[in-house]
Protein backbone atom coordinates (compact mmCIF):
# COMPACT_ATOMS: atom_id res chain seq x y z
CA UNK A 1 0.00 0.00 0.00
CA UNK A 2 2.70 2.28 0.82
CA UNK A 3 4.83 1.90 -2.34
CA UNK A 4 1.23 2.48 -4.43
CA UNK A 5 1.36 6.05 -1.99
CA UNK A 6 4.71 7.06 -3.37
CA UNK A 7 3.84 7.94 -6.97
CA UNK A 8 1.05 9.38 -5.50
CA UNK A 9 2.76 11.86 -3.23
CA UNK A 10 6.23 12.39 -5.08
CA UNK A 11 4.69 12.82 -8.68
CA UNK A 12 3.47 16.94 -8.02
CA UNK A 13 6.50 17.38 -6.05
CA UNK A 14 8.69 16.60 -9.03
CA UNK A 15 6.50 17.96 -11.88
CA UNK A 16 6.24 21.24 -9.56
CA UNK A 17 10.25 21.19 -9.10
CA UNK A 18 11.09 20.55 -12.93
CA UNK A 19 8.48 23.04 -14.08
CA UNK A 20 9.26 26.16 -11.58
CA UNK A 21 11.54 28.77 -13.06
CA UNK A 22 11.56 31.28 -10.85
CA UNK A 23 14.96 32.46 -9.94
CA UNK A 24 16.68 35.34 -7.75
CA UNK A 25 20.35 37.10 -7.09
CA UNK A 26 20.94 38.76 -4.00
CA UNK A 27 24.41 41.06 -3.41
CA UNK A 28 25.34 43.83 -1.72
CA UNK A 29 27.11 46.82 -1.84
CA UNK A 30 29.60 47.39 0.20
CA UNK A 31 31.89 49.89 -1.71
CA UNK A 32 31.44 53.83 -1.04
CA UNK A 33 33.02 57.17 -2.27
CA UNK A 34 32.83 58.67 1.09
CA UNK A 35 34.94 56.39 3.23
CA UNK A 36 35.62 58.68 6.13
CA UNK A 37 31.70 58.35 6.81
CA UNK A 38 31.29 54.63 5.43
CA UNK A 39 34.24 52.55 5.32
CA UNK A 40 34.74 49.90 2.49
CA UNK A 41 33.99 46.22 3.62
CA UNK A 42 30.37 47.04 5.19
CA UNK A 43 27.22 45.91 3.49
CA UNK A 44 25.29 49.43 2.94
CA UNK A 45 22.66 48.09 0.68
CA UNK A 46 21.04 44.76 -0.50
CA UNK A 47 19.78 44.34 -4.18
CA UNK A 48 17.70 41.31 -4.99
CA UNK A 49 17.21 40.81 -8.94
CA UNK A 50 14.55 38.31 -9.16
CA UNK A 51 11.77 36.82 -11.89
CA UNK A 52 8.40 37.96 -11.29
CA UNK A 53 5.89 36.73 -9.76
CA UNK A 54 3.00 39.00 -10.08
CA UNK A 55 3.98 39.92 -13.78
CA UNK A 56 5.41 36.69 -15.39
CA UNK A 57 8.25 36.95 -17.73
CA UNK A 58 9.52 40.32 -16.44
CA UNK A 59 12.51 41.04 -13.90
CA UNK A 60 12.15 42.85 -10.75
CA UNK A 61 14.91 44.61 -8.45
CA UNK A 62 14.25 45.47 -5.26
CA UNK A 63 16.86 47.89 -3.47
CA UNK A 64 17.42 48.02 0.52
CA UNK A 65 19.15 50.40 2.60
CA UNK A 66 20.01 48.43 5.59
CA UNK A 67 21.13 49.73 8.96
CA UNK A 68 24.11 50.39 8.09
CA UNK A 69 22.96 53.63 6.71
CA UNK A 70 19.19 54.01 8.14
CA UNK A 71 21.06 54.14 11.37
CA UNK A 72 22.18 58.08 9.86
CA UNK A 73 19.30 59.07 8.31
CA UNK A 74 17.14 62.35 8.05
CA UNK A 75 13.94 63.29 7.38
CA UNK A 76 14.19 63.02 3.44
CA UNK A 77 16.35 59.90 3.54
CA UNK A 78 16.19 57.63 0.41
CA UNK A 79 17.60 56.15 -2.91
CA UNK A 80 17.85 59.19 -5.74
CA UNK A 81 19.44 57.41 -8.49
CA UNK A 82 20.54 53.87 -8.84
CA UNK A 83 22.73 52.38 -11.76
CA UNK A 84 23.26 49.30 -13.47
CA UNK A 85 24.30 47.26 -16.79
CA UNK A 86 22.62 44.57 -18.78
CA UNK A 87 23.34 42.18 -21.58
CA UNK A 88 19.59 43.37 -22.88
CA UNK A 89 19.20 46.41 -24.84
CA UNK A 90 16.89 48.49 -22.45
CA UNK A 91 14.68 52.13 -23.34
CA UNK A 92 12.83 53.77 -20.85
CA UNK A 93 9.25 52.22 -22.20
CA UNK A 94 10.99 48.65 -20.89
CA UNK A 95 11.13 50.12 -17.34
CA UNK A 96 8.10 50.32 -14.97
CA UNK A 97 9.76 52.22 -11.77
CA UNK A 98 8.53 54.91 -9.02
CA UNK A 99 6.19 57.72 -10.39
CA UNK A 100 8.48 60.84 -11.25
CA UNK A 101 11.83 58.77 -11.91
CA UNK A 102 13.25 58.53 -15.48
CA UNK A 103 15.74 56.27 -17.24
CA UNK A 104 18.73 57.23 -18.76
CA UNK A 105 22.52 56.26 -18.74
CA UNK A 106 25.70 57.95 -17.04
CA UNK A 107 28.52 58.77 -14.62
CA UNK A 108 27.65 57.38 -10.93
CA UNK A 109 30.59 59.62 -9.38
CA UNK A 110 34.00 57.10 -8.43
CA UNK A 111 31.96 53.97 -9.71
CA UNK A 112 31.90 54.78 -13.54
CA UNK A 113 29.38 55.10 -16.08
CA UNK A 114 26.36 52.53 -16.24
CA UNK A 115 24.03 51.69 -19.24
CA UNK A 116 20.77 52.08 -17.62
CA UNK A 117 20.18 54.51 -14.90
CA UNK A 118 17.21 55.30 -12.69
CA UNK A 119 16.93 58.58 -11.07
CA UNK A 120 14.54 60.92 -9.30
CA UNK A 121 14.58 64.10 -7.02
CA UNK A 122 15.10 65.05 -3.72
CA UNK A 123 11.25 65.02 -3.45
CA UNK A 124 10.81 61.72 -4.52
CA UNK A 125 14.19 59.35 -3.13
CA UNK A 126 12.79 55.89 -2.24
CA UNK A 127 13.13 53.17 0.85
CA UNK A 128 13.41 50.49 -0.76
CA UNK A 129 13.35 51.58 -4.50
CA UNK A 130 11.51 48.96 -6.43
CA UNK A 131 10.81 49.16 -10.27
CA UNK A 132 11.04 45.97 -12.92
CA UNK A 133 12.04 45.14 -16.73
CA UNK A 134 9.29 44.25 -18.74
CA UNK A 135 8.88 43.56 -22.54
CA UNK A 136 12.05 41.53 -22.97
CA UNK A 137 11.75 38.39 -24.67
CA UNK A 138 13.65 35.28 -22.62
CA UNK A 139 15.42 37.25 -20.46
CA UNK A 140 16.81 35.78 -17.67
CA UNK A 141 18.29 37.18 -14.16
CA UNK A 142 21.99 37.11 -14.90
CA UNK A 143 21.67 39.55 -17.53
CA UNK A 144 21.08 42.74 -15.46
CA UNK A 145 24.03 41.44 -13.25
CA UNK A 146 26.73 43.02 -15.13
CA UNK A 147 30.11 44.42 -14.48
CA UNK A 148 30.78 47.92 -16.28
CA UNK A 149 33.54 49.79 -17.14
CA UNK A 150 34.29 50.77 -13.87
CA UNK A 151 36.34 53.92 -12.39
CA UNK A 152 38.04 54.99 -9.63
CA UNK A 153 35.79 52.56 -6.44
CA UNK A 154 36.17 49.91 -9.17
CA UNK A 155 33.95 48.01 -11.56
CA UNK A 156 30.91 46.61 -10.03
CA UNK A 157 27.75 45.62 -11.04
CA UNK A 158 25.71 48.39 -10.03
CA UNK A 159 25.76 51.92 -7.93
CA UNK A 160 23.33 53.84 -6.12
CA UNK A 161 23.03 57.62 -4.70
CA UNK A 162 21.92 57.87 -1.37
CA UNK A 163 21.00 61.16 0.31
CA UNK A 164 19.28 62.80 2.85
CA UNK A 165 21.37 61.54 5.76
CA UNK A 166 21.53 63.54 8.70
CA UNK A 167 24.96 65.70 8.75
CA UNK A 168 27.46 63.14 9.01
CA UNK A 169 30.75 65.82 9.22
CA UNK A 170 29.51 68.74 11.09
CA UNK A 171 31.38 71.69 10.09
CA UNK A 172 31.63 73.54 6.61
CA UNK A 173 32.26 70.08 4.88
CA UNK A 174 28.64 69.11 5.25
CA UNK A 175 28.58 64.83 4.06
CA UNK A 176 24.73 64.47 3.25
CA UNK A 177 24.66 61.64 0.71
CA UNK A 178 27.19 59.51 -1.06
CA UNK A 179 27.19 56.65 -4.10
CA UNK A 180 27.66 53.12 -3.40
CA UNK A 181 28.28 50.59 -5.37
CA UNK A 182 29.50 46.71 -4.83
CA UNK A 183 28.13 42.68 -5.84
CA UNK A 184 29.47 41.23 -2.82
CA UNK A 185 27.30 38.15 -3.67
CA UNK A 186 25.38 35.00 -3.03
CA UNK A 187 24.62 32.23 -4.81
CA UNK A 188 21.93 32.43 -6.77
CA UNK A 189 19.19 29.84 -5.75
CA UNK A 190 16.25 28.48 -7.94
CA UNK A 191 12.81 28.62 -6.84
CA UNK A 192 12.61 24.62 -7.24
CA UNK A 193 15.60 23.73 -5.75
CA UNK A 194 14.02 23.16 -2.26
CA UNK A 195 10.42 21.58 -3.72
CA UNK A 196 13.07 19.20 -5.79
CA UNK A 197 15.06 18.85 -2.71
CA UNK A 198 12.27 17.78 -0.25
CA UNK A 199 10.65 15.34 -2.64
CA UNK A 200 13.73 13.46 -2.64
CA UNK A 201 14.49 13.65 1.10
CA UNK A 202 10.43 12.27 1.32
CA UNK A 203 11.42 8.86 -1.45
CA UNK A 204 14.48 8.20 0.82
CA UNK A 205 12.63 8.24 4.43
CA UNK A 206 9.72 6.25 2.63
CA UNK A 207 12.34 3.47 1.54
CA UNK A 208 13.83 3.40 4.37
CA UNK A 209 10.81 2.34 5.90
CA UNK A 210 9.42 -0.32 3.44
CA UNK A 211 9.67 -3.70 4.78
CA UNK A 212 12.64 -5.41 2.79
CA UNK A 213 11.63 -8.02 0.69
Amino acid sequence: MITRFLPAVLTPLLLLATSAQAASLTFYMDQSNTEVAWPDGTPYLEVKISDSTLHPGDIEFLVTPLASLTMDAGSNFGIQKFGFNSNQTLTGTNIVGPAGWSTGSGNMDGFGSYEVTEGGTGSNRQNPLAFRITGIAGDVVGDYAVAGPGGAQGSWYCAAHVAGFDDMDPGPGEISSAFFGGNATLVPVPAAAWMLGSALGLLGMIRRRLPAR
